[in-house]
């Protein structure tokens, strides 16, 4: 093969835009992957095997979304609303007593108000309490809210957080919240589409588009690098080329050795990587409306939204909660004993899913700051060093996080590298 102009490693969201803009731009691509998919974090895949496709990594887009929306447009996919939430249940009585409803309503005001303030860039309430530096453990606690209020966040902290509560950073959680108000509740009015049939086909529709040559399954070990080029070291080959885009997260990069070394933000950012953990479930189930929203006690299966309908009456549910002990996603009689918990009318038929926290290509699930440690998935840190450029929704200029910041930061990165002389 002779030497492509730039080399972009990953062919998730982020390293299928930033091919997709270098080609366009006259440049010779070569996109080096290490599975045997296009698609990173995002993953359809036929359910059970036989069934009907289903994304089985990230999937819901917001209705700001637009440079995703566009691609999904120029690229022949469509967008699938999602279902309107028909019936509302949470696990337990909620709060029993006068004082605890007092209380409750009294956690949920004062979220509503830090979270809008951290939207605003301000990191200290009107109290003077810290809202970024704090896990989601502490801040519960420094809240006091009943526990049944607590079980209520913790539940949505599996779609917004997805870590260890006393790891990950609270402004995760209300970050979140704000995209409505900051009403932790609300954040699923932000969730509005998926994408048909799925985000990796998206990816893998812009690399086809791009012409970029592809290398499949081969893993980078070392990237290297001088004022003249890169060199890009795999488990099979070695990679010569002007400049590179490492289209990765934090996680990730752990397993890459540089020379030169990093700055020292990049390098303690990827030491400590990020902490998502959630693990995402599809049910098959009788006996479940579609539109049905469960949230739990805290504990196991915490999320649950009966989301579509199969073709045979089925209903196919999409669930959240944390990869931790005693949780056992892959177990089908645990996952019967968690939906039976959360739908006593429901007759399970089957669950599927993928682990993102043991898969050696993510080693974790979308991006979860640890406490204290916010700052070095800032965009700033992340700046080109040299001839290698940085994309990931990780550490995105904009919204970091989802699908559309794993877009801009694969195009920032491209224009960086086409940038280069």
């Amino acid at each position: 093969m002779s030497n492509p102009d730039v080399i972009v490693v990953g062919a998730g969201l982020a390293g299928a835009a930033a091919t997709l803009k270098i080609a366009k731009a006259g440049r010779r691509v070569r996109l080096i992957e290490a599975r045997t998919r296009c698609g990173g974090r995002g993953y359809v895949k036929a359910y059970g095997g036989d069934g009907p496709e289903l994304e089985f990594g990230g999937a819901w887009i917001t209705p700001s979304h637009h440079r995703l929306r566009a691609l999904v447009a120029e690229h022949g996919l469509a967008l699938r609303p999602r279902h309107a939430i028909t019936n509302r249940l949470r696990l337990g009585d909620g709060p029993a007593s006068p004082s605890d409803v007092t209380a409750h309503e009294r956690t949920i005001a004062r979220v509503a108000a830090d979270s809008i303030l951290l939207k605003k860039g301000i990191t200290t309430n009107e109290r003077g309490e810290a809202l970024t530096g704090i896990s989601f453990r502490d801040y519960l606690d420094r809240l006091q809210c009943p526990a049944a209020t607590r079980a209520i966040f913790s539940a949505w902290w599996t779609v917004s957080g997805n870590g260890a509560h006393a790891h990950v950073a609270a402004s995760e959680f209300l970050a979140s919240c704000a995209y409505d108000n900051g009403l932790a509740e609300g954040m699923i009015n932000f969730w509005s589409d998926t994408v048909v049939p799925g985000m990796g086909v998206l990816a893998e529709r812009m690399i086809a588009a791009s012409g970029a040559e592809t290398v499949f399954s081969d893993a980078v070990t070392h990237v290297a690098q001088d004022t003249q080029g890169v060199m890009i070291a795999t488990g099979a080959a070695t990679h010569l080329a002007a400049a590179c885009v490492l289209a990765l997260g934090v996680n990730q990069l752990q397993t890459i050795r540089f020379a030169p070394l990093l700055s020292p933000a990049k390098s303690k950012a990827i030491t400590l990587g990020h902490g998502g953990r959630s693990f995402k479930l599809w049910i098959r189930a009788e006996g479940v409306p579609v539109g049905m929203l469960v949230t739990g006690d805290g504990s196991g299966i915490e999320f649950a939204f009966a989301e579509r309908s199969g073709e045979d009456g089925s209903t196919y549910i999409v669930a959240f909660g944390l990869m931790q002990e005693p949780n056992r996603p892959s177990d089908a009689a645990w996952v019967r004993d968690q939906a039976a918990k959360l739908f006593p009318n429901a007759r399970v038929l089957s669950h599927d899913w993928h682990d993102w926290v043991d898969d050696p290509f993510a080693r974790g699930t979308w991006v979860a700051a640890l406490a204290g440690h916010e700052a070095g998935l800032e965009a700033a840190n992340w700046q080109p060093e040299g001839r290698v450029a940085f994309a990931s929704s990780d550490y995105a200029p904009e919204q970091a996080g989802w699908f559309e910041g794993a877009v801009i930061a694969g195009e920032a990165a491209a224009d960086a590298v086409l940038g280069l002389r």
